[in-house]
């Protein structure tokens, strides 16, 4: 499986969930997508919207770092899901495994505070 990389804006704040022991934060990525033509890049008319899933560390330093509207770079392994909506009706899309989430410098400036390491 190959590495996906995206740009965009949270579209909320993460969401932390549990799945057994282990946590999993989910975020929505909005990326406005277009294409050059002519020489100049022509946005398309409707953003394309990713699921973003990240478990352990890099979760967690997700969900205490990140908030709605922020430009992020997402790094990771897509893949389809299916699940079920409020009215338990089954829904299919695609999911991104992520690998690695930062700030996009390009958009925005971050203090970078490292993890103490555990003993």
């Amino acid at each position: 499986m190959s590495s996906r990389t995206i740009t965009g804006n949270l579209a909320a704040d993460p969401e932390v969930v549990k799945a057994g022991s282990v946590s999993i934060t989910k975020l929505r990525v909005i990326e406005n997508t277009g294409e050059y033509r002519g020489g100049k890049f022509v946005a398309h008319d409707t953003p394309t919207s990713h699921f973003v899933e990240a478990r352990f560390e890099l979760g967690e330093n997700a969900a205490a770092s990140l908030h709605k509207g922020d430009a992020v770079i997402v790094v990771g392994k897509e893949h389809s899901n299916s699940w079920e909506d409020k009215d338990g009706a089954k829904q299919f899309g695609r999911v991104i495994d992520a690998d690695s989430i930062g700030a996009d410098l390009s958009r925005a400036t971050a203090a970078i505070t490292r993890n103490s390491k555990q003993e």
